[in-house]
Order: structure tokens, then sequence, then C-alpha cells
């Protein structure tokens, strides 16, 4: 099971240099096929950058069909480990918090991100 970062959305949102093996994985997502996660916090991170609130909208409407995704939504409690964590290993917060999530779950990170490649979880990329 996979933990999806932020930039694999994001690599097929804005139709990047991988954007097709991304929107391949995430198909099968959609489909069920592949069960993978996304944190709550990551997805308010995408919101973010897309900015309009009708392109926000389409997206959570999208991903709220995809049969294969489910989504983790963290304390604060969680993420003050996490913090405390990321500083730890070298990280910023918002992969500190996918660190901590994915190791706590025993999760592969489905990620662009080589940061993570210096820790001790597992990072793969679509």
């Amino acid at each position: 099971m996979y933990l999806i970062d932020a930039n694999v959305i994001l690599e097929v949102l804005y139709k990047r240099e991988k954007w097709q093996k991304a929107a391949s994985f995430l198909e099968r997502v959609k489909k069920g096929e592949t069960t993978a996660y996304i944190l709550h916090f990551t997805l308010h991170g995408i919101s973010v950058i897309l900015g309009k609130p009708e392109l926000v909208s389409k997206l959570i409407i999208e991903i709220s069909s995809w049969r294969g995704l489910g989504v983790i939504a963290t304390s604060l409690d969680e993420e003050l480990a996490a913090a405390e964590k990321a500083i730890h290993i070298g990280l910023d917060f918002d992969d500190g918090l996918q660190y901590y999530v994915a190791k706590k779950r025993g999760l592969t990170i489905m990620s662009y991100d080589s940061d993570f490649d210096n820790t001790d979880i597992k990072r793969i990329e679509p």
C-alpha cells in the first residue's frame, strides 16, 4: 500500500515531465486496482496551490470517487510528533508528516521527492 505525495497529483495536473506514469498509477487507484492513501494535509496543500475554489471543488469531487483511495487525517499530537521527527532526520514539515504516517502505518511513499531516500522508509515513483 502506498502513501501518495502531493507531487504525484501535481505532476498530472500540470502535465509535467512524468505525468503519464503518474496518471497511470492514479488511474489504478481510481479503479480500485491499487490501494493507496493520501493525507488530508496533502489535499489542503494541493488546494492552496490550485487556489481557485472551482478547481479545488473539481479535485475533491474527483478523488472522492476513487475506489482505492483512503484519506488519512492526522491529529495535532501526530503532527507534533512528525515535526519533532522531521527535525531529527532533516526533512521539512510536509515530508516529515509523510514520513511519520508512512512509518506508523507501514506504507511505501509514492513520490518524486528524493529527500525520502535518506530515510529508513521506502520511496518509489509511479
